[in-house]
């Protein structure tokens, strides 16, 4: 009897990826079509980053800037790369998360008026 009960376990931990060290993959579908804000102070308002189906973005990092951001985005193994095309050749990289983006200062480029630290949030707006 406890063979079986010890089978059932190890078998309900295969199945439901036990130890395996890695996370669930992100989806396209689960991070597009949503609008983030920055949970820190915007210049003069919300900081929003909006992340659209088409494979583009946009960023406005509050009402006393004039620059909207634009661009394209990938997605891979959960980091989410956003390209300014807008001139600025900025590249900022996030880890996608269930509640929103995280920040990730290396490899990024930053933004214009508000500087992002490593691991501060972008959480998703409630739709």
């Amino acid at each position: 009897m406890k063979l079986f009960i010890l089978f059932g376990v190890i078998l309900s931990c295969v199945l439901a990826g036990c130890g395996s060290g890695q996370e669930a993959m992100v989806q396209e579908d689960d991070i597009t079509d949503q609008s983030y804000t920055y949970e820190g102070d915007g210049f003069g308002g919300n900081f929003t980053l909006t992340i659209n189906s088409d494979g583009t973005f946009q960023y406005y990092e509050g009402l006393l800037s004039s620059y909207i951001g634009h661009g394209t985005w990938e997605l891979e193994q959960n980091i989410l790369t956003i390209s300014d095309d807008s001139g600025h050749d900025r590249v900022n990289r996030f880890a996608v998360d269930q509640d929103g983006l995280v920040f990730q200062e290396e490899d990024s480029s930053n933004f214009i008026c508000v500087k992002v630290s490593d691991g501060e949030r972008f959480l998703m707006n409630d739709t």
